[in-house]
């Protein structure tokens, strides 16, 4: 028998009182309990509390031999004997309990438990175990610590159906639960509704950005979508949980360059390559981040290096290959790709990919006949269209303005590939450039009645055509049904302008700004609309500077900006944004007539020249063509010191 210090004695006897309420509120039976059984009661609680768990059976048995039938006790005796690590007298004490009293749930619930604990994976015994826990579940439905292990075991038994129910049940109690959430993915993912998982994953990575297995699954959810942005900055959180996992940082720069943010993925890229020189992976990735924003040499040097290591690597003569392009050194760019040709077991899409780029080395030469003839050969690939290829050929056709073989080459493809809207624009194009423009209405009307929206590319294609004004009926076909379509206004504004109703495309691209004032390309069009006819400049520079400080590394804002500071005679402001439009778009013949223009105004006739030179070199648009030689003849008189 214990011996208590006589204020413990004194402090049980006081809780006698108050353990007897309780017992009679959870059990009638319970209140057939003198005062002698709660105090063994109470003592074989103490045991249990000090460890001393036989002791504390010994005493709990001593109450239910007066009280045999009393619930409660038999349970906190089930429970002891888990604690005991007695599970098959917990199991065979439960199993009578239940009999007794079939809608007691604490009691279905821990037997579930044990039977599954004493499974060993026996599915029969999991199944006898899911039994008892469902009981428990339905007579608990806001238990969730039940219900999330019940959708576990239908999940391991393949009852996917019933686990949705019951987790989706859970979800309307707890929706920011991280366990259901995950569990819930899962379930859909393998129910095949993998779409309908994402929002859940989001869920999980809201509450915890580190659980790995939801962002995991998630990444490889955004990448499916093409949100590889997303799928970046959700890498963030474990690369900082984890700075030495390499792998990851890898991954996200990869990410950064396919989302086409070339600065972020250079930035990872970069602290890789310096924390390990031999990291050939992440110096690849660094060369093609390099490559995206026109750091052609340095990238160049870094494939060349690499290359000195694996000749044979396709993945390092395919970069290469495309730097050397872009750097206008077709010879070694050819040389390059018939490299990759000659490898042996070589992919058919990257032989297809390179056969394709030889042809636009012989484009870029004006090796013209020859393009034409490599292009066709690899028109279509895997029962796909090789866009690249088409371009190729078409730009040939229409640079020699033999339209009606572009049409001969085109309708076949368009019949081939019905869905695709750009062989239909490139269709009714060349139709239109050869005089066919009955052919071409005739044409858009029949693929109109098929589709309706296909009004954007038939209106595309009058575009392409120059016949702006013609493309405008089919872009107001649209809008009573899209009446606050931002892409369809700004499509509209652009084909206005072009068709000289400079009032309409205002209105347009004001109806984009009015539902968002920082769209930062209707931003730069209507500024640089107005800059080039010397209009509202004010205005003007105030909606450009908003555009450039939105997208500070986009060449084409940075044009527009420099050129609205030429309007305004501010020709230091002028140089600087143009000469930054110039660095991002090196190729861009407008870009190169503005700084032309700037050099011209302070009459620095020989920059001028070059700059003019050099954008007709880079083939400006016929109708831009005209005025720039004008520019040239007359900058080439100024120049000519005069006679005294």
């Amino acid at each position: 028998m214990f011996r208590y210090p006589g204020d413990t004695m004194t402090t049980m006897k006081r809780l006698i009182p108050v353990l007897l309420t309780a017992l009679v509120a959870a059990s009638p039976l319970a209140a057939q309990i003198n005062s002698g059984e709660a105090y063994d009661f109470l003592l074989g609680k103490m045991a249990e509390k000090s460890g001393n768990l036989d002791e504390a059976i010994k005493k709990i048995d001593k109450v239910i031999e007066s009280t045999p039938g009393d619930p409660v006790l038999l349970y906190e005796r089930s429970m002891l004997y888990v604690e005991a690590s007695k599970l098959e007298k917990a199991e065979i004490e439960l199993r009578k309990l239940i009999k007794l009293y079939p809608h007691f749930y604490d009691a279905e619930r821990l037997l579930g438990r044990i039977l599954l604990d004493r499974s060993g994976g026996d599915v029969k015994k999991v199944e006898e175990a899911l039994v008892h826990l469902q009981e428990a579940y339905r007579l608990s439905p806001a238990d969730l610590g039940t219900g999330a292990a019940v959708s576990q075991i239908l999940v391991s038994l393949g009852r996917l159906d019933e686990a949705q129910k019951i987790v989706a049940a859970l979800l309307e109690e707890a929706p920011d639960q991280r366990v259901l959430n995950f569990t819930y993915a899962q379930i859909l993912t393998k129910l095949g509704r993998g779409d309908e998982a994402r929002p859940y994953l989001e869920r999980v990575v809201q509450t915890d950005p580190t659980y790995a297995p939801a962002a995991f699954q998630l990444v490889d959810i955004y990448q499916d979508t093409k949100e590889f942005d997303k799928a970046a900055d959700t890498l963030e959180p474990l690369i900082v949980r984890d700075p030495l996992n390499l792998d990851l940082q890898r991954q996200q720069g990869m990410l950064y360059l396919r989302a086409g943010a070339p600065e972020k993925a250079k930035k990872r890229l970069e602290e890789l390559t310096k924390a390990d020189a031999n990291d050939d992976r992440s110096a690849f990735f660094l060369a093609e981040a390099l490559s995206d924003l026109g750091s052609n040499n340095e990238a160049e040097a870094i494939y060349q290096r690499l290359l000195k290591k694996t000749p044979s690597d396709p993945d390092l003569l395919v970069g290469l290959g495309l730097n050397l392009l872009a750097q206008q050194k077709y010879d070694e760019a050819e040389r390059d790709f018939r490299s990759l040709l000659a490898l042996e077991k070589l992919a058919p899409n990257v032989s297809i990919m390179a056969r394709t780029q030889l042809a636009l080395v012989e484009l870029q030469r004006g090796n013209l006949d020859s393009a034409l003839k490599q292009a066709t050969e690899v028109l279509t690939f895997d029962h796909k269209p090789n866009i690249q290829a088409v371009n190729i050929a078409l730009d040939v056709l229409r640079r020699g303005k033999k339209f009606d073989e572009a049409v001969t080459l085109i309708e076949p493809l368009r019949q081939q590939f019905p869905n695709n809207p750009y062989f239909l624009s490139r269709n009714i194009e060349f139709l239109v450039r050869g005089g066919q423009e009955e052919k071409a209405r005739a044409l858009a009307e029949a693929q109109l009645k098929l589709d309706p929206t296909r009004a954007t590319a038939v209106a595309e294609a009058y575009g392409a055509a120059e016949k702006f004004d013609q493309g405008i009926p089919y872009l107001e076909s649209l809008l009573p049904a899209r009446p606050a379509d931002r892409d369809l206004l700004f499509q509209l504004g652009s084909f206005y302008e072009r068709a000289g109703r400079q009032k309409d495309a205002e209105r347009s691209f004001m109806k984009v700004l009015d539902k968002d004032p920082r769209d930062a390309p209707t931003l730069n069009y209507l500024g640089y609309m107005w800059a080039d006819k010397n209009q509202n400049l004010e205005k003007s520079a105030e909606m450009l500077r908003l555009a450039v400080d939105l997208e500070p590394k986009n060449g084409a804002y940075l044009d527009s900006l420099g050129w609205v500071y030429y309007r305004q005679g501010k020709l230091d402001l002028a140089e600087k944004f143009l000469g930054q439009a110039s660095q991002l778009m090196p190729r861009d013949p407008t870009v190169q007539e503005h700084l032309g223009d700037v050099y011209a105004k302070r009459g620095e006739y020989a920059k001028a020249l070059e700059r003019y030179k050099t954008a007709l070199d880079l083939e400006p648009l016929p109708s831009e063509e005209a005025e720039l030689r004008n520019k040239l003849a007359e900058t080439e008189r100024l120049s000519v010191p005069r006679a005294h």
